[in-house]
């Protein structure tokens, strides 16, 4: 009896594990496998839910919803994310783990050099962060 209660319990955990993350480790899947407009869609579908995730989950889902960003060319959504994920760090120290934040710093500073070509070339910035949004109002309906 014990073993089952033990039993229940683990897979009460592990389903309530997977229902909170499972959209995450789906989307950064799809980032690294070169998806981008996969995972921010995934991502872009719980944004409503990045307030009750834990610190550790915003990190992650404000890191990956900026780098897909950023690959799709949404400048300014990448740059809302990106500094979402360093806010929750700065907040929380160690929340990044070290590979994340390197990709975090190395995604800062090519915005910053996609930045400062734009001025140097006197262009306007072209994003105005809703490529998401675009791209879900052109694609046909299921």
């Amino acid at each position: 009896m014990r073993r089952l209660g033990a039993l229940l319990g683990s897979s009460l955990l592990l389903v309530f594990s997977a229902g909170c993350g499972g959209y995450l480790g789906s989307a950064q899947r799809a980032y690294q496998d070169g998806r981008y407009l996969e995972a921010a869609e995934k991502l872009g579908d719980h944004e409503d839910e990045v307030a009750k995730l834990s610190p550790r989950k915003q990190v992650s889902y404000g890191l990956y919803m900026g780098l897909s960003l950023m690959k799709l060319g949404d400048h300014d959504g990448a740059e809302r994310w990106l500094g979402f994920a360093e806010q929750v760090e700065a907040q929380r120290p160690g929340t990044l783990r070290p590979d994340e934040k390197r990709e975090l710093e190395a995604a800062r500073g090519q915005l910053a050099g996609i930045e400062e070509k734009a001025k140097a070339a006197g262009e306007e910035p072209t994003q105005d962060g809703t490529f998401l949004q675009t791209v879900r109002q052109t694609e046909p309906a299921p």
